[in-house]
């Protein structure tokens, strides 16, 4: 018994090995450049001296900016932005919108929403 086990044990490695067994295909394989190696060297020179030269996914072009503002003219925009209220200190907080009040009472509000019920401008959610 302890033989049929063995073989059978042997049998499913052989097996098991062949089955992920594949042939080795380098990646580059079928590929043929057009250009030289000293070609390629000196593009990448041309591109790193004049910065178009993109180092990784996450590396961005470094832009020149003109400034517009001075210093003091950022900090005068901060301080009123602190003193109205409209700083943003997070992402998760949001402006403060005051309410400038509505010309419409209650009544015609409700009058509006059931003539667009009405006329299936609306939909009115029934439980």
């Amino acid at each position: 018994m302890n033989v049929t086990k063995l073989i059978a044990a042997v049998a499913t490695l052989v097996t098991a090995g062949s089955v992920f067994a594949q042939e080795y295909v380098k990646p580059d394989a079928g590929f043929v450049s057009g250009k030289s190696r000293a070609q390629v060297i000196a593009e990448i020179a041309e591109a790193q001296s004049n910065g178009s030269l993109q180092v990784a996914d996450g590396t961005y072009p470094v832009i020149a900016v003109a400034l517009t503002k001075s210093r003091s003219d950022v900090v005068a925009e901060l301080e009123q932005a602190r003193s109205d209220g409209s700083l943003l200190v997070s992402d998760h907080e949001y402006p403060v919108v005051r309410a400038s009040g509505t010309s419409k009472t209650r009544d015609e509000v409700r009058a509006e929403l059931a003539e667009a019920v009405n006329s299936g401008a609306a939909f009115r959610f029934t439980n």
